[in-house]
């Protein structure tokens, strides 16, 4: 068999994939696969599949994608990171620490409109920090003590007494007399005529067995948690932070090395079976059983999702850029975010004075456009609706991952947001872009405006532009 060679080809794009991760641009792909022995792979955590041939062949949609993705074929992985030419990897990273650190406009989880979602390594850190010394204390008893259960088989013995069993015992008889009965006078069992003693019997055996739904829970569970611990020490937090990750990992590791441990690892996937009678009476078990389920539940991990999590940390780089934008504006205006996860609810930020709806079909009461009330309601949800709760003036942002040629908005943005000001009758419109100028601009003709403001890390744009953006406020049409 050759050795395993994979590729990535593309426009202007042939590198070679390694266990260290190349750069590419962002686009279309092809991942060319050569001496694989199955045509089975996954890419960030999904199951593909090659094409026939001696070199397998699988395309790739990475247009819109900015961050890392790990490749897995026959068992050997590979990495490789895609950017775009607007903010790029390094420009991401700097969005993501920024929102990690804004305070009242981000706790560290995002939910798009599509029901995806993205976990950044702070909210990862801080499950760790609530529950991951008490269940790696749990884990520890387990593997200590562990809860077995009794289990009944049949084997055959040369002995008899009160734990034969038998039917099957006869069963085995009549399966082959010659082999299995010896003939003796006043034998235990007859057959045609002739008295004879069985050479073995089928006798019912007990033994204790730990390979139980709780135990084996526990211990694909410690292997999750070092996952998490890798994911948080990512997040390049403070160092009493990486600390505590790297004790936490020592501690998984020297859990995992444990006999027990890898005999219990192997089976299938129990993580999201029904809860055990042992879990409910037995504090160890209990607490890991809760654990599970509050991480599955906070982080959206399910039983086929176990199986195929993201690996790259952006799967969509306009979509965090819309959450990175919405909770910049929020922080300006010192306003809260109002639920655990952004944009699980329409009113994402609330304050004293102005709430912010996020990527949502907004109440009518606060704007609806002409078409709401006609024959054909539309279904229009801007990125960020800015509202002074006091007059009920209002003001439409919409987020654009997108730079123009000349480094402002690009004309595509300019002619989606033109759509809301027909939609909504609105004079002033606001793009928010990745630029780095310090300043934005406005493109003003017969009394309306789009306003361009850059909102990056290296932007201080949007502080200056607020005021002029409150200014514009309006109040609906319709």
């Amino acid at each position: 068999m050759a050795d395993l060679t994979a590729r990535l080809v593309g426009k202007a794009v042939e590198e070679r994939l390694t266990f260290d991760p190349i750069t590419v641009p962002s686009q279309d792909l092809v991942l060319s696969v050569t001496g694989h022995q199955s045509r089975s792979i996954a890419v960030d955590g999904v199951l593909r599949r090659l094409s026939s041939g001696s070199t397998g062949l699988v395309s790739l949609d990475l247009k819109r994608s900015t961050g890392y993705h790990r490749v897995q074929i026959d068992q050997q992985v590979f990495w490789f990171a895609t950017e775009d030419s607007k903010l790029k990897l390094a420009g991401v990273s700097a969005m993501l620490n920024e929102l990690g650190a804004l305070g009242t406009g981000w706790t560290g989880q995002v939910m798009f409109s599509d029901g995806s979602g993205y976990r950044d390594p702070h909210v990862v850190y801080g499950w760790l920090d609530q529950w991951a010394d008490n269940v790696l204390n749990a884990i520890e008893g387990v593997l200590a003590a562990p809860r077995s259960e009794t289990e009944t088989t049949d084997v055959l013995s040369r002995r008899g007494g009160a734990s034969v069993r038998t039917v099957p015992t006869l069963r085995y008889l009549r399966s082959d007399p010659q082999r299995n009965l010896v003939a003796r006078t006043g034998g235990l069992v007859a057959i045609r005529g002739l008295e004879c003693d069985p050479t073995r019997v089928v006798v019912k055996h007990r033994r204790l067995n730990v390979r139980t739904v709780p135990n084996r829970r526990a211990i694909q569970f410690l292997d999750q948690r070092g996952d998490a611990v890798d994911e948080a020490m990512i997040a390049g937090a403070s160092d009493a932070a990486v600390a505590r990750c790297r004790l936490w990992r020592l501690r998984i590791n020297t859990l995992r090395a444990r006999p027990l441990a890898r005999a219990l690892r192997e089976g299938p996937r129990v993580l999201a079976a029904e809860r055990q009678t042992v879990e409910l009476n037995d504090r160890r078990y209990r607490e890991v059983f809760h654990s599970v389920k509050d991480f599955r539940s906070r982080f959206g991990w399910s039983p086929s999702s176990d199986e195929q999590r993201r690996y790259s940390y952006v799967q969509s780089a306009d979509l965090i850029y819309q959450a990175y934008a919405a909770s910049c504006l929020a922080a300006e205006l010192g306003l809260r975010q109002v639920g655990p996860v952004l944009g699980a609810t329409p009113l994402a930020f609330t304050g004293k004075d102005f709430d912010i709806y996020y990527d949502a079909l907004c109440p009518p009461t606060v704007l609806r456009s002409w078409r709401r009330s006609s024959s054909h309601p539309d279904a229009s949800r801007p990125d960020v609706l800015l509202v002074e709760r006091a007059t009920g003036r209002l003001s439409v942002l919409d987020a654009k991952y997108r730079l123009g040629n000349d480094g402002f908005a690009s004309e595509d943005s300019r002619k989606e947001v033109a759509a809301y000001m027909a939609l909504f009758g609105l004079a002033t419109v606001s793009i928010l872009y990745p630029g780095d100028s310090a300043a934005g601009r406005a493109v003003t003709g017969h009394s309306k405006t789009i306003r361009e403001v850059p909102v990056s890390p290296s932007s201080p744009a949007l502080r200056a532009e607020l005021p002029a953006i409150l200014a514009s406020m309006e109040q609906p049409t319709y």
